[in-house]
């Protein structure tokens, strides 16, 4: 959380000076919906209370418009600007716990040294200071706190990670982790893997004996129809007449306990019966039934082609037959993951018992042309393999084993044959860029580590009825 937050201040407050340039963000009627006492806070840290009024301030700050939280709320967008601001509060907490400040008379330095407010003689011009201020709708005093909490902020940081110095060593090894170029050898499992034809009756039957409780499904009796402009009305259009049949068919569900008793006026309309029901795919077109099992009432559906109407008879849970052509293909395809999972853990944990030697490996196969062999240019080389792949075969020794997957999710039993390193020069350019991205790696380690320091440290609670409330509103 508080890397995430640190990422946002970076973008949104990265210099010295904060422009705010803040778009409007107003809360018309808001009032009616916290008016309650129950939803006034929306979090609380400790005995540290976020209001309602906190979250549109920070939802304000951060200029994001009604209409673009409306857009976004299937995608969570209240819940991220939470989070944002619960990171920001976190911060304003650790700050405090440091008891860290600013003086105004540091602070006055800051604004008085920004190339912003300096005139062509390079001394500060109060005149482009106002300006700056009226041009952005914010008053002096908002202006210098909002400076002073960035400030306080960078402290923080500072305090946390400022003294990190990177030895060289660590720079070369980094640099030779990350460009170091590997020569792989590797063979796909897919070749060694049981095929579908090949499992017998007897491993089928077998499986279905030893997962007999996971196998059952349920399998349903119902009534049901298709009701059409045709069938009800005797007319091809769906217009006003079969809607208000519809809705008055609709309208007497609940005084009749069948469908033929509800349907019984209408001369055109026959009744189906399917029995020992369980849906084969989601395509399946009586999937909506199946899904409103659990309900015994006269259940109604629009499928915008046609009404359908239906009720529940029977509802039985049982392991359904062999002969089921779909549960025989579910089945075998089962057995085929099955397969797979073991005959790559037998490898897997040959090699992290270090029992997997060269001769295993070249004994896989007599067909040496199933054997492939690859050039990974850097960590970054996802060309074949997965990037995760990648990035493990990159902590590993010379002459190594490993599964590899790529991402089709096929599984490779992979070789390290050779590590060609790269040496960086320590004169170079080349070497203070990497000396930088190295530091900051290690700053983002410092970050991440204490992002689990304060989740231990605070007892956040989050009040989602006043997150639905808000989500209602915006709706």
């Amino acid at each position: 959380m508080l890397n995430k937050f640190k990422n946002f201040s970076k973008s949104k407050l990265g210099a010295v000076v904060v422009f705010i340039v803040a778009l409007p963000f107003v809360f018309f009627g808001m009032g009616s919906v916290f008016q309650n006492k129950d939803v006034n806070n929306i979090a609380k840290i400790d005995n540290f209370n976020i209001s309602t009024k906190d979250f549109t301030n920070h939802i304000s700050s951060l200029g994001i418009s009604s209409e673009v939280i409306r857009n976004n709320l299937d995608q969570n967008i209240l819940e991220e600007i939470l989070s944002d601001l619960l990171a920001k509060k976190f911060i304003d907490l650790e700050i405090d716990y440091y008891n860290l400040t600013i003086s105004d008379k540091h602070l006055v330095k800051i604004i008085k040294n920004n190339k912003n407010f300096l005139n062509d003689n390079f001394q500060f011009d109060r005149i482009k200071y106002e300006k700056f201020l009226i041009e952005n709708n914010i008053n002096a005093s908002d202006f210098e706190k909002r400076l002073k909490d960035r400030e306080l902020e960078k402290k923080l940081f500072f305090l946390l990670n400022g003294g990190i110095n990177i030895p060289e060593f660590i720079v070369k090894k980094n640099y030779k982790y990350e460009n170091s170029k590997i020569d792989l050898r590797f063979i796909n499992l897919d070749n060694f893997y049981k095929k579908k034809g090949q499992f017998t009756d007897i491993e089928i039957t077998n499986y279905i004996q030893n997962n007999s409780d996971t196998l059952q499904r349920d399998f349903i009796d119902f009534d049901y129809i298709k009701i059409t402009p045709k069938t009800l009305i005797g007319s091809d259009e769906y217009n006003e007449t079969f809607f208000s049949e519809i809705d008055n068919i609709e309208n007497n569900i609940s005084n009749f306990s069948d469908l033929k008793s509800l349907l019984n006026s209408y001369e055109n309309i026959n009744i189906e019966k399917k029995t020992n029901y369980t849906p084969i795919n989601n395509d399946d077109p009586f999937k909506d039934i199946y899904d409103n099992r659990f309900d015994n009432s006269i259940q109604i559906i629009d499928k915008n082609d046609y009404i359908l109407l239906f009720q529940i008879d029977n509802i039985e849970n049982k392991i359904p037959e062999k002969t089921d052509e779909s549960f025989k293909n579910f089945i075998i395809t089962s057995l085929v993951e099955k397969e797979k999972f073991d005959y790559n853990k037998k490898i897997f944990e040959k090699i992290n018992a270090n029992k997997f030697s060269d001769t295993d490996f070249e004994k896989m196969s007599n067909d040496k042309s199933l054997f492939k062999n690859i050039e990974l240019n850097s960590v970054k080389d996802n060309n074949f393999f997965d990037i995760n792949s990648v990035e493990y075969i990159y902590s590993l020794p010379e002459k190594s084993f490993l599964l590899a997957s790529d991402e089709s999710g096929k599984i490779y039993l992979t070789k390290i044959d050779k590590i060609k390193t790269k040496n960086i020069d320590n004169k170079k350019k080349d070497f203070n860029t990497y000396r930088d991205i190295t530091q900051e790696k290690l700053k983002s380690n410092v970050f991440s580590t204490y992002d689990l320091y304060l989740n231990n440290k605070y007892n956040v609670k989050i009040y989602s009825r006043t997150i639905e409330r808000l989500r209602n509103y915006f709706k």
